[in-house]
Protein backbone atom coordinates (compact mmCIF):
# COMPACT_ATOMS: atom_id res chain seq x y z
CA UNK A 1 0.00 0.00 0.00
CA UNK A 2 2.76 2.30 1.06
CA UNK A 3 4.46 2.10 -2.98
CA UNK A 4 0.66 2.99 -4.13
CA UNK A 5 0.23 6.06 -1.83
CA UNK A 6 3.79 7.22 -2.75
CA UNK A 7 2.61 6.92 -6.34
CA UNK A 8 -0.76 8.90 -5.91
CA UNK A 9 1.17 11.94 -4.30
CA UNK A 10 3.33 11.93 -7.10
CA UNK A 11 0.30 11.27 -9.51
CA UNK A 12 -1.98 14.09 -7.37
CA UNK A 13 0.34 16.61 -7.68
CA UNK A 14 0.44 17.03 -11.28
CA UNK A 15 -3.73 17.94 -11.82
CA UNK A 16 -6.24 18.88 -10.24
CA UNK A 17 -7.50 21.51 -12.89
CA UNK A 18 -11.25 22.15 -12.34
CA UNK A 19 -13.26 20.67 -15.37
CA UNK A 20 -14.18 23.07 -17.36
CA UNK A 21 -17.71 21.40 -19.10
CA UNK A 22 -21.28 21.92 -19.51
CA UNK A 23 -23.39 19.90 -17.49
CA UNK A 24 -25.45 16.80 -18.79
CA UNK A 25 -28.54 15.80 -17.61
CA UNK A 26 -28.39 12.57 -14.58
CA UNK A 27 -30.19 10.32 -14.41
CA UNK A 28 -31.80 8.79 -11.34
CA UNK A 29 -29.59 5.84 -9.57
CA UNK A 30 -26.18 6.83 -10.61
CA UNK A 31 -24.83 5.75 -7.49
CA UNK A 32 -25.07 2.12 -8.99
CA UNK A 33 -22.26 3.19 -11.52
CA UNK A 34 -19.86 3.53 -8.72
CA UNK A 35 -18.36 -0.04 -8.44
CA UNK A 36 -19.21 -2.02 -5.41
CA UNK A 37 -15.42 -2.15 -3.54
CA UNK A 38 -14.95 -3.85 -0.59
CA UNK A 39 -15.28 -2.75 3.22
CA UNK A 40 -12.11 -0.73 4.55
CA UNK A 41 -10.79 0.82 7.76
CA UNK A 42 -11.92 3.84 9.14
CA UNK A 43 -10.79 6.85 7.19
CA UNK A 44 -10.50 9.69 9.79
CA UNK A 45 -8.73 6.67 12.06
CA UNK A 46 -6.29 6.34 8.92
CA UNK A 47 -5.31 10.26 8.19
CA UNK A 48 -4.71 10.21 12.56
CA UNK A 49 -2.47 7.00 12.11
CA UNK A 50 -0.99 9.11 8.78
CA UNK A 51 -0.42 11.56 11.44
CA UNK A 52 1.25 9.43 13.79
CA UNK A 53 3.64 8.01 11.54
CA UNK A 54 4.90 10.99 10.00
CA UNK A 55 6.03 11.55 14.07
CA UNK A 56 7.51 8.36 13.91
CA UNK A 57 9.76 8.78 10.76
CA UNK A 58 11.19 12.17 11.69
CA UNK A 59 14.40 10.97 12.09
CA UNK A 60 14.10 8.80 8.61
CA UNK A 61 13.67 11.94 5.63
CA UNK A 62 13.17 9.64 3.01
CA UNK A 63 9.63 8.17 4.50
CA UNK A 64 9.21 11.09 6.23
CA UNK A 65 8.67 13.00 2.84
CA UNK A 66 6.96 10.21 1.19
CA UNK A 67 4.21 10.30 4.48
CA UNK A 68 4.32 14.08 4.11
CA UNK A 69 3.16 14.01 0.59
CA UNK A 70 0.49 11.35 0.97
CA UNK A 71 -0.39 13.72 3.25
CA UNK A 72 -0.85 16.36 1.45
CA UNK A 73 -2.72 14.85 -1.18
CA UNK A 74 -5.63 14.10 0.74
CA UNK A 75 -5.56 17.50 3.41
CA UNK A 76 -3.63 19.93 0.98
CA UNK A 77 -1.78 21.54 3.30
CA UNK A 78 0.93 24.00 1.71
CA UNK A 79 2.83 23.20 4.74
CA UNK A 80 3.29 19.93 4.00
CA UNK A 81 4.45 20.47 0.59
CA UNK A 82 6.84 23.38 2.07
CA UNK A 83 8.13 20.90 4.81
CA UNK A 84 8.56 18.01 1.90
CA UNK A 85 10.32 20.30 -0.31
CA UNK A 86 13.02 21.49 3.02
CA UNK A 87 13.76 18.31 3.82
CA UNK A 88 14.37 16.88 0.84
CA UNK A 89 17.01 19.68 -0.30
CA UNK A 90 18.68 18.83 2.82
CA UNK A 91 19.10 15.06 2.37
CA UNK A 92 20.54 15.36 -1.31
CA UNK A 93 22.89 18.31 0.10
CA UNK A 94 24.78 15.19 2.38
CA UNK A 95 23.87 12.15 0.14
CA UNK A 96 24.19 12.16 -3.37
CA UNK A 97 22.48 9.07 -3.72
CA UNK A 98 19.52 7.31 -5.41
CA UNK A 99 17.26 7.32 -2.83
CA UNK A 100 18.01 10.92 -2.00
CA UNK A 101 17.10 12.22 -5.49
CA UNK A 102 13.90 10.05 -5.73
CA UNK A 103 12.68 11.92 -2.89
CA UNK A 104 14.07 15.52 -4.18
CA UNK A 105 12.60 14.72 -7.71
CA UNK A 106 9.08 13.85 -5.99
CA UNK A 107 9.04 16.85 -3.71
CA UNK A 108 9.76 19.27 -6.80
CA UNK A 109 7.22 17.66 -8.87
CA UNK A 110 4.58 18.15 -6.09
CA UNK A 111 5.32 21.78 -5.56
CA UNK A 112 5.16 22.22 -9.61
CA UNK A 113 8.97 23.44 -10.05
CA UNK A 114 9.25 21.11 -13.23
CA UNK A 115 12.87 22.71 -14.38
CA UNK A 116 14.69 21.78 -10.76
CA UNK A 117 12.46 18.51 -10.89
CA UNK A 118 13.84 17.33 -13.96
CA UNK A 119 17.81 18.34 -12.89
CA UNK A 120 16.94 16.37 -9.96
CA UNK A 121 15.80 13.74 -12.02
CA UNK A 122 18.94 13.94 -14.11
CA UNK A 123 20.26 12.86 -10.77
CA UNK A 124 18.43 9.73 -10.57
CA UNK A 125 18.73 8.59 -14.11
CA UNK A 126 22.87 8.57 -13.37
CA UNK A 127 22.49 6.34 -10.07
CA UNK A 128 19.48 4.03 -11.59
CA UNK A 129 20.20 0.58 -12.54
CA UNK A 130 17.69 0.68 -15.00
CA UNK A 131 14.84 3.13 -16.76
CA UNK A 132 12.39 1.12 -14.28
CA UNK A 133 13.65 3.76 -11.64
CA UNK A 134 13.30 6.86 -12.89
CA UNK A 135 10.58 6.54 -15.87
CA UNK A 136 7.49 6.86 -13.46
CA UNK A 137 8.82 10.28 -12.37
CA UNK A 138 9.85 11.15 -15.53
CA UNK A 139 6.23 10.44 -16.62
CA UNK A 140 4.83 12.89 -14.22
CA UNK A 141 6.74 15.81 -14.61
CA UNK A 142 6.17 15.16 -18.50
CA UNK A 143 2.31 15.02 -18.23
CA UNK A 144 2.22 18.00 -16.07
CA UNK A 145 4.97 19.97 -17.13
CA UNK A 146 4.00 20.19 -20.42
CA UNK A 147 5.01 17.05 -22.93
CA UNK A 148 1.82 14.96 -23.36
CA UNK A 149 3.42 13.95 -26.44
CA UNK A 150 5.81 11.63 -24.54
CA UNK A 151 3.50 11.04 -20.87
CA UNK A 152 0.54 9.75 -23.12
CA UNK A 153 2.17 6.76 -24.69
CA UNK A 154 3.94 6.09 -21.58
CA UNK A 155 0.83 5.67 -19.34
CA UNK A 156 -0.20 3.83 -22.17
CA UNK A 157 2.35 1.36 -22.23
CA UNK A 158 2.35 1.39 -18.23
CA UNK A 159 -1.11 0.44 -18.41
CA UNK A 160 -0.34 -2.30 -20.79
CA UNK A 161 2.11 -3.90 -19.03
CA UNK A 162 1.30 -4.14 -15.50
CA UNK A 163 -2.46 -3.13 -15.44
CA UNK A 164 -2.72 -2.23 -11.57
CA UNK A 165 -5.46 -0.30 -10.53
CA UNK A 166 -3.15 2.80 -10.29
CA UNK A 167 -2.24 2.41 -13.80
CA UNK A 168 -5.18 1.79 -15.69
CA UNK A 169 -6.46 4.48 -13.68
CA UNK A 170 -3.73 7.34 -14.64
CA UNK A 171 -3.93 6.03 -18.48
CA UNK A 172 -7.48 6.94 -18.00
CA UNK A 173 -6.67 10.24 -16.95
CA UNK A 174 -4.63 10.61 -20.01
CA UNK A 175 -7.38 8.92 -22.09
CA UNK A 176 -9.27 12.32 -20.47
CA UNK A 177 -6.75 14.79 -21.14
CA UNK A 178 -7.19 13.80 -24.70
CA UNK A 179 -10.92 14.47 -25.08
CA UNK A 180 -11.75 10.70 -25.13
CA UNK A 181 -13.86 10.44 -22.47
CA UNK A 182 -15.71 7.28 -23.28
CA UNK A 183 -12.72 4.98 -23.22
CA UNK A 184 -11.24 6.64 -19.89
CA UNK A 185 -14.65 5.75 -18.20
CA UNK A 186 -14.42 2.43 -19.78
CA UNK A 187 -11.58 1.63 -17.51
CA UNK A 188 -13.39 2.25 -14.60
CA UNK A 189 -14.50 -1.85 -14.32
CA UNK A 190 -11.21 -2.91 -14.65
CA UNK A 191 -9.22 -0.96 -12.88
CA UNK A 192 -11.73 -1.62 -9.91
CA UNK A 193 -11.24 -5.52 -10.46
CA UNK A 194 -7.65 -5.27 -9.75
CA UNK A 195 -7.48 -3.25 -6.72
CA UNK A 196 -5.62 -5.58 -4.49
CA UNK A 197 -5.80 -3.70 -0.90
CA UNK A 198 -8.17 -2.15 0.74
CA UNK A 199 -7.03 0.90 2.27
CA UNK A 200 -9.80 4.07 2.54
CA UNK A 201 -6.70 6.08 1.41
CA UNK A 202 -6.63 3.54 -1.69
CA UNK A 203 -10.37 3.57 -2.19
CA UNK A 204 -10.86 7.31 -1.98
CA UNK A 205 -8.28 8.09 -4.53
CA UNK A 206 -9.53 5.78 -7.07
CA UNK A 207 -12.59 7.14 -6.66
CA UNK A 208 -11.99 10.48 -6.64
CA UNK A 209 -10.11 9.98 -10.00
CA UNK A 210 -12.97 7.91 -11.54
CA UNK A 211 -15.59 11.11 -10.59
CA UNK A 212 -12.65 13.28 -12.27
CA UNK A 213 -13.50 11.76 -15.32
CA UNK A 214 -17.40 12.23 -15.56
CA UNK A 215 -16.84 15.47 -13.83
CA UNK A 216 -14.85 16.10 -17.15
CA UNK A 217 -17.11 14.79 -19.74
CA UNK A 218 -19.56 17.27 -17.98
CA UNK A 219 -21.83 14.32 -16.45
CA UNK A 220 -21.93 15.71 -13.00
CA UNK A 221 -24.85 13.80 -11.34
CA UNK A 222 -22.68 10.87 -11.96
CA UNK A 223 -19.38 12.48 -11.22
CA UNK A 224 -21.09 13.72 -7.73
CA UNK A 225 -22.38 9.55 -7.08
CA UNK A 226 -18.11 8.84 -6.91
CA UNK A 227 -17.22 11.93 -4.90
CA UNK A 228 -19.76 10.84 -2.53
CA UNK A 229 -18.21 7.27 -1.87
CA UNK A 230 -14.70 8.81 -2.04
CA UNK A 231 -15.73 11.41 0.99
CA UNK A 232 -17.23 8.44 3.12
CA UNK A 233 -13.66 6.76 2.65
CA UNK A 234 -12.00 9.64 3.72
CA UNK A 235 -13.98 12.47 5.27
CA UNK A 236 -11.47 14.74 5.54
CA UNK A 237 -10.24 14.42 1.51
CA UNK A 238 -10.30 18.37 1.26
CA UNK A 239 -10.32 17.86 -2.82
CA UNK A 240 -12.79 15.48 -3.08
CA UNK A 241 -15.43 17.59 -0.40
CA UNK A 242 -14.74 20.42 -2.77
CA UNK A 243 -15.33 18.65 -5.99
CA UNK A 244 -18.52 17.16 -4.49
CA UNK A 245 -19.57 20.45 -3.50
CA UNK A 246 -19.06 22.05 -6.97
CA UNK A 247 -21.22 18.80 -8.05
CA UNK A 248 -23.86 19.38 -5.70
CA UNK A 249 -24.20 22.53 -6.73
CA UNK A 250 -23.92 21.98 -10.70
CA UNK A 251 -26.59 19.57 -10.05
CA UNK A 252 -28.83 22.01 -7.79
CA UNK A 253 -28.31 20.89 -4.32
CA UNK A 254 -26.83 23.92 -2.92
CA UNK A 255 -28.15 23.15 0.52
CA UNK A 256 -25.95 19.49 0.90
CA UNK A 257 -23.35 21.49 -0.61
CA UNK A 258 -23.56 23.96 1.64
CA UNK A 259 -23.46 21.07 5.20
CA UNK A 260 -20.62 19.37 2.93
CA UNK A 261 -17.96 22.70 2.90
CA UNK A 262 -19.47 23.53 6.45
CA UNK A 263 -18.64 19.65 7.46
CA UNK A 264 -15.47 20.47 5.89
CA UNK A 265 -14.45 23.10 7.90
CA UNK A 266 -14.74 21.96 11.09
CA UNK A 267 -11.15 20.52 10.78
CA UNK A 268 -9.50 21.95 7.58
CA UNK A 269 -9.37 25.40 6.78
CA UNK A 270 -7.69 24.89 3.59
CA UNK A 271 -8.72 27.75 0.94
CA UNK A 272 -10.67 25.82 -1.59
CA UNK A 273 -12.85 24.71 1.27
CA UNK A 274 -12.83 28.87 2.50
CA UNK A 275 -13.60 29.89 -1.44
CA UNK A 276 -16.81 27.47 -1.48
CA UNK A 277 -18.03 28.13 1.55
CA UNK A 278 -17.43 32.18 0.23
CA UNK A 279 -19.25 31.17 -2.75
CA UNK A 280 -22.23 29.58 -1.11
CA UNK A 281 -22.38 32.32 1.14
CA UNK A 282 -21.48 31.22 4.86
CA UNK A 283 -18.07 32.32 4.66
CA UNK A 284 -16.34 35.36 4.00
CA UNK A 285 -14.38 36.21 0.89
CA UNK A 286 -11.91 38.05 2.35
CA UNK A 287 -10.49 35.19 4.28
CA UNK A 288 -10.50 32.63 1.41
CA UNK A 289 -8.53 35.65 -0.46
CA UNK A 290 -5.82 35.94 2.89
CA UNK A 291 -5.48 32.22 2.76
CA UNK A 292 -4.97 32.24 -1.36
CA UNK A 293 -2.25 34.57 -1.06
CA UNK A 294 -0.25 32.65 1.56
CA UNK A 295 -0.41 29.32 0.17
CA UNK A 296 0.56 31.06 -3.62
CA UNK A 297 3.32 33.36 -1.80
CA UNK A 298 4.77 30.41 0.09
CA UNK A 299 4.73 28.29 -3.07
CA UNK A 300 3.77 29.93 -6.16
CA UNK A 301 3.94 27.60 -9.20
CA UNK A 302 2.21 24.78 -7.07
CA UNK A 303 -1.29 26.83 -6.32
CA UNK A 304 -0.34 30.39 -8.75
CA UNK A 305 -3.62 28.33 -11.18
CA UNK A 306 -6.16 27.68 -7.80
CA UNK A 307 -5.89 31.01 -6.80
CA UNK A 308 -6.27 32.80 -10.54
CA UNK A 309 -9.57 30.34 -10.47
CA UNK A 310 -10.46 32.56 -7.04
CA UNK A 311 -9.90 35.79 -8.66
CA UNK A 312 -12.24 34.95 -11.32
CA UNK A 313 -14.59 33.81 -9.30
CA UNK A 314 -15.73 34.90 -6.14
CA UNK A 315 -12.65 36.93 -5.50
CA UNK A 316 -13.46 39.23 -8.06
CA UNK A 317 -10.34 40.96 -9.25
CA UNK A 318 -9.58 39.79 -13.14
CA UNK A 319 -5.77 41.31 -13.21
CA UNK A 320 -4.70 39.58 -10.08
CA UNK A 321 -6.31 36.44 -11.85
CA UNK A 322 -4.41 37.10 -15.33
CA UNK A 323 -1.51 38.13 -13.25
CA UNK A 324 -1.18 34.41 -11.34
CA UNK A 325 -2.68 32.75 -14.50
CA UNK A 326 0.49 34.07 -16.37
CA UNK A 327 2.76 32.76 -13.39
CA UNK A 328 1.12 29.02 -14.38
CA UNK A 329 1.41 29.40 -17.94
CA UNK A 330 5.17 30.36 -17.77
CA UNK A 331 5.54 27.26 -15.23
CA UNK A 332 3.60 24.82 -17.59
CA UNK A 333 2.66 25.48 -21.25
CA UNK A 334 -0.23 23.02 -21.23
CA UNK A 335 -4.42 23.64 -22.66
CA UNK A 336 -5.37 24.35 -19.34
CA UNK A 337 -3.23 26.95 -18.59
CA UNK A 338 -3.16 28.51 -21.85
CA UNK A 339 -7.27 28.62 -21.20
CA UNK A 340 -6.83 30.08 -17.85
CA UNK A 341 -4.99 32.91 -18.84
CA UNK A 342 -7.39 33.06 -21.81
CA UNK A 343 -10.06 33.40 -19.55
CA UNK A 344 -8.44 36.09 -16.87
CA UNK A 345 -7.65 38.28 -20.08
CA UNK A 346 -11.25 38.45 -21.03
CA UNK A 347 -12.33 39.42 -17.46
CA UNK A 348 -9.51 41.79 -17.31
CA UNK A 349 -10.07 43.25 -20.55
CA UNK A 350 -6.99 42.40 -22.20
CA UNK A 351 -8.30 41.06 -25.53
CA UNK A 352 -4.99 41.47 -27.21
CA UNK A 353 -3.46 39.36 -24.71
CA UNK A 354 -6.22 36.58 -25.03
CA UNK A 355 -5.69 36.48 -28.54
CA UNK A 356 -2.23 36.06 -28.72
CA UNK A 357 -2.58 32.87 -26.65
CA UNK A 358 -5.28 31.64 -28.22
CA UNK A 359 -3.88 30.16 -31.46
CA UNK A 360 -2.37 26.83 -30.20
CA UNK A 361 -5.88 25.79 -28.61
CA UNK A 362 -7.73 25.90 -32.32
CA UNK A 363 -6.97 22.38 -32.64
CA UNK A 364 -7.39 21.35 -28.80
CA UNK A 365 -8.36 17.65 -27.85
CA UNK A 366 -10.96 19.14 -25.07
CA UNK A 367 -14.27 21.60 -26.08
CA UNK A 368 -13.47 23.67 -23.54
CA UNK A 369 -10.11 24.84 -24.92
CA UNK A 370 -11.39 25.33 -28.22
CA UNK A 371 -14.44 27.56 -26.76
CA UNK A 372 -12.13 29.95 -25.45
CA UNK A 373 -9.95 30.36 -28.59
CA UNK A 374 -13.55 31.10 -29.94
CA UNK A 375 -14.31 33.62 -27.03
CA UNK A 376 -10.50 34.94 -27.69
CA UNK A 377 -10.92 35.16 -31.41
CA UNK A 378 -14.37 37.11 -31.22
CA UNK A 379 -13.99 39.11 -28.85
CA UNK A 380 -10.80 40.51 -30.83
CA UNK A 381 -12.23 40.60 -34.59
CA UNK A 382 -10.34 37.32 -35.89
CA UNK A 383 -13.28 36.70 -37.92
CA UNK A 384 -11.77 33.51 -39.84
CA UNK A 385 -10.27 31.93 -36.85
CA UNK A 386 -13.79 32.47 -35.18
CA UNK A 387 -15.83 31.24 -37.58
CA UNK A 388 -14.19 28.17 -38.02
CA UNK A 389 -13.76 27.23 -34.26
CA UNK A 390 -17.92 28.36 -34.33
CA UNK A 391 -18.08 25.59 -36.94
CA UNK A 392 -16.50 23.19 -35.31
CA UNK A 393 -18.14 23.84 -32.10
CA UNK A 394 -21.39 24.08 -33.17
CA UNK A 395 -22.08 27.60 -32.62
CA UNK A 396 -24.40 29.11 -34.19
CA UNK A 397 -24.78 33.08 -34.43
Amino acid sequence: MQRFLVAVALFAACRGDPAKSHATSGSAGVASIVPTLSKSEDGVEELRALDQRIELHRDQPVQEIALLLVRATYRGHVEDYQAAERISADVVAIHDTLWAWDSRTRALTAIHQYRAAREALSHVQKLAISADQWSELATAIDEAGGRRDRSFPARAEGARRWPSAANLTVYAASLALEGNFDAAIALIPKAAKSVNDNSPETFAWLLFQWGRLYEQKGDFASARAFYQAAHDRIPGYVEANAHLALTMIATGDTANAKRVVAEALKTERQPSLLELAAQLGIGDVEVARTEWERYVTTLPEAFADHAARFYLGVGKNPPRALELARVNLANRDVPEARELVIQAALAAGDTAAACELAGPLIDAALRAHRFAAWQAFSRCGRVDEANRLAKDLGITP
